[in-house]
């Protein structure tokens, strides 16, 4: 169970697994004012969310820190997915819960086909003008 800014408390949890080839976590430095009016620098961590699962939250019409929360657990490597409704939580626990997921997916590769002469063509040899 965890709070938003807003004290909204968000029970319902679903744990989701974790890609072993993708950092869950990323760090960022962001200025303060510190003592004597002096800005010092400070580091802040924060949870890469699963660009698919944000997609699919996304046309539900959800909204993080509204409707749900991310967090990671390093203990248990999984993204925990924290929801104020059962029933987004059950939804999401049906469509994706079971699932290995990953943070990005490749691209398509595909060959193109030369109109003149009829030669395959990959597309990291094209040159686009």
């Amino acid at each position: 169970m965890i709070y938003n800014k807003l004290g909204k408390q968000f029970t319902h949890r679903v744990s989701i697994d974790r890609d072993p080839n993708q950092d869950p976590t990323y760090t960022h430095k962001f200025p303060v004012i510190g003592k004597n009016g002096l800005v010092e620098e400070r580091w802040s961590t924060k949870v890469r969310p699963i660009k698919s699962l944000t997609a699919l939250l996304r046309g539900m019409t959800l909204k993080r820190n509204e409707d749900y929360m991310i967090e990671y657990n390093g203990m248990t490597a999984k993204y925990d997915y924290f929801f104020h409704d059962l029933g987004h939580a059950t939804w999401f626990t049906l469509v994706c819960g079971g699932m290995k997921q990953t943070l990005s997916q490749p691209g398509k590769q595909f060959n193109i086909v030369c109109p003149c002469c009829h030669k395959d063509f990959p597309t990291n040899q094209v040159t686009w003008r």
